[in-house]
């Protein structure tokens, strides 16, 4: 057996610190959550951790790219399933990305300390979640317009507005506020909104 490099070693301790990091962050919250308390449950010293992250700012951010990057990757296998067609993946694409986020919130109680780091510490990350988001559903509608679902002159703009009317589906806060709703049903609900209005003709606006 080849010994490792000491770029895979530093990868497999990188990677132990972010899945410590994550268990912390999960079950305490990311604010009560310290670099030494993640140190000692990856059996090193707390100097020692700051080898592999500047600060716990620079380690929620890789949990949370990761956490993006699981969304993303889930979401583009549910609407990559062969036979569906634009609406379909349309719909796939809003049950996929709810069903991911409100299994995370059952899974992380404190979820909302993660949003709200984001939202003060890293607006940078969240953005390019949301450029992810923006192509996926753009790409959908141009989808549609090539075969004839969709009648859209602007598909880039009629992505940023279904993803305005879907992040309801996906905004932790709002989620958690909605106590046993039926998710799967109100975003059906929404789809068949949105794709009858994508069919007609585009809806002038006034400034």
């Amino acid at each position: 057996m080849m010994d490792k490099t000491p770029s895979e070693l530093s990868g497999d301790t990188q990677a132990q610190i972010l899945d410590a990091a994550t268990e912390r962050f999960r079950h305490y919250g990311y604010s009560k959550t310290t670099m030494a308390e993640v140190a000692g449950d990856c059996g090193m010293s707390a100097g020692n951790i700051y080898r592999y992250f500047e600060s716990k700012s620079d380690i929620g951010a890789a949990v949370s790219i990761a956490w993006f990057e699981a969304l993303h990757h889930t979401v583009r296998s549910a609407i990559s399933q062969p036979g569906l067609n634009p609406r379909q993946k349309l719909e796939a694409y809003v049950l996929t990305i709810n069903r991911f986020t409100v299994e995370s919130l059952q899974n992380t109680p404190h979820i909302q300390e993660m949003v709200d780091f984001l939202c003060e510490e890293r607006r940078d990350l969240v953005e390019g979640h949301l450029d992810s988001c923006h192509e996926i559903v753009a790409g959908i509608l141009l989808e549609g317009v090539k075969c004839g679902t969709f009648e859209i002159p602007d598909t880039a703009t009629a992505a940023r507005a279904v993803l305005n009317a879907t992040v309801r589906f996906e905004y932790p806060p709002l989620l958690a506020l909605s106590g046993d709703t039926d998710y799967e049903a109100e975003a059906r609900a929404l789809i068949a909104l949105i794709v009858d209005g994508l069919r007609g003709q585009p809806v002038e606006t006034t400034t």
